[in-house]
């Protein structure tokens, strides 16, 4: 009771300090709340790629754009452009180089209608035309945001000549309405072998939903021709916005109900000073109290539930329950697949017969994932792995969950920075980690726990990019190009201290401002100040105040990641880190005289151009 009283008074007493601290205004700037604010000027076109005209320009003796070559079919043939007239405006925008111009023209989307002032001649004529595409290519599960297929199958080993098992099929699903049963082998989709499991995804994302799909599959040593209609991908409850992890729609509920399973084998048992469920409910589900040690002794800074509500900002609680230790059949080593399995679900399936067969049918209703925890440390094995901490979905008895996985932890329990990054997976966020087989993919270093995780008792928070996908962070957009001074206090305090600074008018590529302090769970941050995060093609790409470029840039001088730093205290065009857009074009961004103020707020100036 003692210790209780005494908690609440330092969190009452730190709580006043913080209300009662003044925040540092400099004369002249702006809070989020003050600045101006821009709108996003969403289109229809494509929001990934630059507007083609199909001419080349370059300077005449008077240093003007001059049209030197245009392509057959383009849009500006079809304008009717030649070769020698003098572009002297753009939309609403006058032109006097070749490069004003070209910036001009790679701001604007496929699908836009464009006029342009020239002189043919001498003489002042104008024409318009409308933008198209460089190229269009194709997407996975469709193009141009409509919605995914799905046909409610899950395949798994292809043998040759006797098609691909069927592993199982999700109730009142396109396949289950074709007649497709679990045990069945495909062997033609449209006519054409199904050559492995992967192919069928590779199918499907040429379809939309309405297509149809004959299949030809052989059970019980027949034949059989049947035909799915393919539906939309169905949005779980709480979900929407679409799918950020490529499996996982975008969680938008207040409440996330977590069902834990607990699974130990023949050969390795659980620890007996981790009583499952209350020592491990704490662990997830507690609000406020798990603190000081653990069950098997280790400092504790709060639950999952806790790292949730601060990393939201509230808005979003964890909750569930967790279920005795079931013991599987098999020695933890033989689910590992070729090692007695081919099937990575295999573990998880014959966990929740035993579970489902011990406390009823319906145990695992009312849930929105699983959680499994397996029993002993950490199986060291390799990414894609069943033992390898992931989040991902799998059908049982006709029942499709999301679920995520890691290890009960042996001696010491393992840390809820364990499940942090996977908690974030199943909540629809995908894996940002570096990926040294994927040129580009430099992750983002210990500045995002989707990224690398701290694994201990204290993870850190998520970007802000994450943070919106999921609508934690409501930022505030601003136009580069008017001039204003303004203030962004820590992103720990509030979910609207964050800036959206556009650099394409429809949003397709933007920066986001975060102010990162070393506090509450973000207390073992390597550093603090302005992180930039830059959004291209809606993947966060974090610009070092550093400098030094590539996948080694998130993870070096990591005290000089934010800014301000000994190598930048701006942003612009012309330093390194720069602003520029990798596409080209877009609006200018100077992000000058960046500096910290005296409570931790950040200060700087947008739209100011120094040279």
């Amino acid at each position: 009771m003692i210790r209780r009283l005494l908690s609440f008074i330092v969190v009452l007493a730190f709580t006043f300090h913080l209300a009662a601290e003044p925040a540092t205004i400099p004369d002249g700037y702006r809070t989020v709340e003050k600045a101006i604010t821009a709108k996003i000027n969403a289109s229809s076109a494509s929001r990934e790629h630059t507007g083609y005209l199909g001419v080349t320009v370059v300077r005449n003796d008077k240093g003007l754009p001059v049209v030197d070559d245009v392509q057959p079919d383009s849009p500006a043939a079809k304008a009717g452009l030649k070769k020698g007239d003098v572009f002297t405006q753009v939309g609403e925008q006058a032109v006097k180089t070749p490069l004003a111009f070209r910036e001009w023209l790679q701001s604007r989307r496929p699908g836009e209608s464009v006029k342009f002032a020239l002189l043919r001649d001498d003489n002042p004529i104008s024409v318009s035309t409308t933008l198209a595409a460089v190229s269009r290519p194709l997407k996975i599960g469709g193009t141009g945001g409509a919605p995914r297929v799905f046909l409610g199958l899950e395949l798994g080993q292809a043998k040759e000549g006797e098609g691909v098992k069927v592993d199982s099929v999700l109730a009142n699903s396109p396949a289950a309405t074709a007649g497709l049963k679990v045990g069945d082998r495909v062997f033609k989709i449209n006519g054409k072998e199904l050559p492995r499991a992967t192919a069928l995804a590779d199918l499907l994302g040429e379809k939309k939903p309405g297509d149809v799909l004959a299949l030809l599959v052989k059970r019980d040593g027949k034949d059989i021709d049947l035909k799915a209609t393919l539906g939309a991908e169905r949005i779980r409850k709480g979900g929407g916005g679409g799918a950020a992890s490529g499996f996982i729609s975008l969680w938008k509920g207040d409440a996330f109900r977590v069902a834990v399973i607990c699974v130990e084998f023949s050969d390795v048992k659980h620890n007996p000073k981790i009583a499952a469920p209350v020592d491990i409910e704490n662990a997830f589900f507690s609000s406020g109290k798990y603190t000081d040690k653990n069950a098997s002794g280790q400092p504790v800074h709060g639950s999952l539930n806790d790292y949730i509500r601060e990393v939201s900002s509230g808005s979003l609680k964890l909750d569930g329950s967790v279920f005795p230790w079931v013991e599987v059949a098999k020695k933890r080593s033989e689910y590992i697949q070729g090692f007695g399995t081919s099937n990575k679900t295999v573990l998880l399936t014959d966990a929740l017969d035993k579970l489902l067969a011990r406390d009823g049918k319906d145990a695992l209703k009312n849930f929105d994932g699983l959680l499994f925890i397996y029993a002993g440390e950490r199986y060291q094995t390799n990414r894609g792995a069943i033992y390898y901490p992931h989040a991902g979905t799998m059908t049982h008895q006709q029942n499709r969950h999301i679920y995520f996985l890691g290890a009960e932890g042996g001696k010491n329990l393992t840390p809820i920075g364990g499940f942090a990054k996977e908690m974030a997976q199943v909540l629809g966020l995908p894996d940002l980690a570096a990926r040294t087989e994927n040129i580009g993919s430099e992750g983002l270093g210990p500045w995002c726990a989707l990224s690398n995780p701290f694994t201990t008792a204290r993870p850190q928070h998520l970007s802000a990019w994450a943070k919106e996908k999921l609508g934690w962070v409501k930022p505030a957009v601003i136009d580069p190009t008017v001039k204003q001074k303004l203030v962004l206090a820590p992103i720990e305090d509030s979910p609207k201290e964050c800036f959206k600074v556009l650099v394409r008018p429809d949003g397709s590529e933007y920066f986001l401002l975060e102010n990162r302090k070393k506090k509450g769970f973000d207390a073992d941050l390597p550093g603090e100040g302005l992180l930039i995060w830059r959004v291209v093609n809606d993947r966060p790409i974090l610009e070092e105040s550093h400098g030094i470029e590539g996948p080694t840039g998130p993870t070096v001088h990591l005290t000089a990641v934010p800014f301000p730093s000994q190598a930048n205290n701006s942003f612009t065009p012309d330093t390194t880190p720069s602003s520029r857009s990798p596409h080209g074009g877009g609006l200018p961004v100077h992000i000058t005289e960046i500096r910290r103020l005296p409570d931790g707020n950040i200060a700087f100036q947008i739209g100011y151009v120094y040279r």
